[in-house]
């Protein structure tokens, strides 16, 4: 009798390791966002929470090598169908591709990192304007965990950026 569990823990081992590798390769940190939303006479209302995964390009492709950007938006779409593989009851994951988004930090203004993005929306999976619940904001903490577990640092790099 093969052992289900066994093989399926080998695999998530794999996979954790996979994620590792490419948030080592493309320097991949996370910062995170409200999503707030007016709703009648409420006012805003929070709806959700978006985690934005921020990474560059790996070590010796150039800047310039639409390749290279490719490459970095697969992985971090990788990244992020592994962050939301298995969605909570109740929780609904969107993910988007940013393109044309000036994404920088404080003290980051000056570097030669180019950062391209992906955002992973944690909502509910009916009622786009309903008030972010108990659901969402545990789906929420474990995406967190996933991303620390696996080496992503919150807000910034681990390294100093290099200015221009």
């Amino acid at each position: 009798m093969s052992d289900n569990a066994g093989e399926k823990g080998v695999s998530g081992d794999r996979e954790r390791q996979e994620m590792r590798t490419i948030v080592e390769e493309h320097k991949i940190f996370w910062t995170t966002l409200p999503i707030d939303m007016p709703v009648g006479e409420e006012g805003l209302v929070r709806v959700g929470m978006t985690i934005a995964l921020v990474g560059t390009e790996a070590e010796g492709h150039p800047p310039e090598d639409e390749s290279a950007k490719s490459a970095t938006f697969d992985c971090l779409n990788r990244l992020a169908k592994w962050l939301t593989s298995e969605p909570p009851k109740g929780v609904r994951f969107d993910i988007r591709r940013h393109y044309n988004v000036v994404f920088f930090l404080p003290g980051d203004l000056r570097t030669n990192r180019n950062n391209y993005v992906i955002s992973v929306r944690i909502l509910h999976n009916e009622q786009f304007d309903a008030p972010i619940g108990e659901a969402q904001i545990e789906a929420f903490q474990d995406l967190q965990d996933k991303l620390k577990d696996i080496g992503s640092p919150k807000e910034h790099w681990k390294e100093h950026h290099t200015t221009l």
